[in-house]
């Protein structure tokens, strides 16, 4: 390969890299929200089990 060549395939090279950094960057963003999202429902399911546990052993201070 001449050193045009070379040019060519690393420009090429760093295109492509270039573009997955990019998918990285997409992916990484929706798996934080997704994240988020588990932290957000792991509080609710939280909250409903202490509800129930509290509806459990003092039924009459419960309010539905």
């Amino acid at each position: 390969m001449n050193k045009y060549e070379l040019k060519y395939v690393a420009g090429k090279q760093t295109i492509h890299i270039q573009e997955l950094w990019e998918e990285i960057g997409q992916k990484n963003t929706r798996i934080n929200a997704l994240t988020n999202k588990i932290y957000e429902l792991q509080k609710k399911i939280n909250a409903q089990s202490e509800k129930n546990w509290a509806e459990h052993i003092f039924p009459e201070r419960v309010d539905n």
